[in-house]
């Protein structure tokens, strides 16, 4: 049942005739959809240059007006009937699906037009038409609506879930409240927790994160195309970006690897990333996958474009680069100097731990000489006694970390934690004493371990944990000259990989100073005025330069 909040009766409700000025200005396009005659050509025509559209008469000018705008979305539904007078009106509902609340439009919009008025002749339907606010009250008796004739308003009413009665022969429109309540139907982020910021995560339902993203995002240029995956499954998918932002040769590219997915089944957003990733075989991922919505919400403001898959809590975001996998949305509602902080600890983690272990296998194998004298007697001390090179008590303690981390995912929560940290006290100690390793190597691995979780995405994060084996290999044959050969390896796949055409080690190289304010600093908000170009060429320019804060002048 339609919650009424205390002020639900009878009585009709009275009709507000909308007449601020235009929130904002939308250029029409040209109408294709309908022939139009010369007057009324030339009048819509006046109307758009003016930059004041309204609604004519004619109810299919009216649906045109609206699909020249908003016609691209999948999930806009127009929904159309006739109220059985005697002769009947041609009326239109239109409205987006997943934001309105289909008991509302059934029974307090559908059903009293197509039932109610049924006995009404020919002499009451020019009643009708003489007197419609009064009939409206009369027969809409349950909505809550109000009359606009500015196209601009329309539009926004739309989007923010309303729904919008058109009548034939009636240059007017009936705004109708039916949104959905205030539903909690999301989850909150497992993977990207956030102490300050919104506590909101995806869904397996599609059709509840769609509109999560059209309430944060209530733009007549948001782009909604539904697909559908799977020969068998024939899994529910949906492609969203900002048409004004996105670039056309990325959203062309995505529909085009899209469409050439042919097999039986696709269960999950992982599936996906996997059919349409740039480098399929390469450690490093080169699609984000995120569950927030305030963060896919980030990503199609500059220009990106969000997959959402049905029963996946996660959207895939393309194109990706490497400073996506090195940022968290904490960072932007927290101090930006402490958030630039964060990030060099992200970035330094990630190179302690790809080279520390491999670093200390060299230095204590081959290159004994470049240590400081007491560094290196207090190293040979602890090592004396233990029957393994440096390097297999390094890979022992390694596989064993790796063991406890992957053990303690599969366990309960509480349980998996104390798992994990008792299980590498006791080895660690037993080991030691022992004298199957040395205290150095525990060390080495504990502070591995520590910086590896510094870095926020771990399907990154376990790319470079997997290049740390290969490193220590290395360091263990060929010294720091290995140790240098693998940096120049991972550095070359790193510049070679491409995201949808796009660099994905922007802004590192290509150098980018000015994305680096953004995407490695972290800088005021007001600071970041222009979108990386190396993603889309459309609307660069996010805001004027002129909003740096200052105190009043005295």
């Amino acid at each position: 049942m339609r919650k009424s909040n205390g002020k639900h009766n009878k009585k009709p409700k009275k009709l507000i005739q909308e007449k601020t000025n235009i929130v904002k200005s939308t250029e029409l396009p040209e109408l294709l959809f309908y022939e139009m005659d010369t007057d009324d050509k030339k009048s819509l025509q006046q109307e758009v240059e003016s930059k004041k559209p309204t609604l004519m008469a004619d109810l299919q000018i009216n649906i045109n007006m609206i699909k020249s705008i908003l016609n691209e979305s999948d999930d806009l539904i127009y929904r159309s009937f006739s109220i059985p007078t005697k002769p009947s009106i041609k009326a239109t509902v239109v409205y987006i699906e997943n934001m309105v609340d289909a008991r509302i439009l059934e029974t307090s919009v559908l059903l009293p037009l197509t039932q109610t008025v049924g006995e009404r002749t020919l002499d009451e339907r020019d009643f009708f038409y003489s007197n419609k606010e009064s009939l409206l009250e009369e027969i809409l008796i349950n909505a809550d609506i109000e009359v606009f004739t500015d196209i601009n308003l329309i539009i926004n009413k739309i989007l923010v879930g309303s729904g919008i009665l058109l009548l034939d022969n009636y240059p007017k429109a009936i705004s109708i409240s039916m949104s959905k309540g205030a539903e909690r139907e999301y989850s909150e982020p497992q993977a990207e927790k956030v102490v300050k910021g919104p506590q909101q995560g995806f869904v397996e339902n599609i059709q509840t994160n769609i509109a999560i993203i059209r309430k944060k995002v209530s733009s007549p240029n948001l782009v909604i195309k539904n697909m559908e995956l799977g020969r068998e499954t024939t899994t529910k998918i949906c492609v969203v970006y900002l048409k004004n932002i996105a670039e056309n040769t990325i959203v062309e590219e995505l529909f085009n690897r899209l469409n050439r997915i042919d097999v039986d089944g696709i269960t999950g957003s992982q599936y996906i990333e996997e059919y349409i990733n740039d480098a399929p075989f390469n450690l490093f991922p080169t699609i984000l996958s995120t569950e927030r919505p305030d963060r896919a919400n980030a990503m199609l403001l500059e220009g990106r474009v969000v997959i959402i898959c049905d029963g996946t809590p996660f959207a895939l975001v393309v194109p990706s680069i490497i400073a996506d996998f090195f940022s968290t949305p904490e960072e932007y509602y927290s101090n930006p100097y402490f958030a630039t902080l964060n990030r060099f600890l992200s970035y330094s983690g990630a190179l302690i731990v790809m080279f520390l272990p491999s670093i200390y296998i060299a230095l204590t194998t081959f290159h004994q000489e470049m240590l400081p004298t007491r560094l290196a007697l207090t190293l040979a001390g602890t090592r004396a006694g233990v029957p393994y090179p440096a390097f297999v008590e390094a890979l022992m303690m390694e596989i064993a970390f790796e063991a406890l981390r992957e053990a303690g995912t599969r366990l309960p929560t509480h349980v998996g934690q104390a798992v994990s940290i008792v299980g590498a006290l006791i080895i660690g100690q037993a080991a030691v004493e022992a004298g199957l390793v040395s205290p150095a190597v525990v060390i080495i691995v504990a502070i591995t371990a520590i910086f590896s979780f510094t870095i926020p995405y771990n399907n990154f994060s376990t790319g470079l944990r997997l290049t740390r084996f290969f490193n220590m290999a290395l360091g263990a044959t060929l010294g720091i000259y290995g140790i240098m050969t693998g940096i120049l390896l991972i550095s070359l796949n790193l510049i070679s990989l491409r995201s949808f055409n796009v660099p994905f080690m922007i802004p590192f190289a290509p150098l980018s100073p000015q994305e680096i304010k953004d995407w490695v600093l972290r800088v005021p908000q007001w600071a970041i005025t222009k979108r990386s170009t190396h993603i889309t060429k459309k609307n660069i320019t996010k805001k004027p330069d002129t909003l740096r804060p200052s105190p009043p002048k005295q």
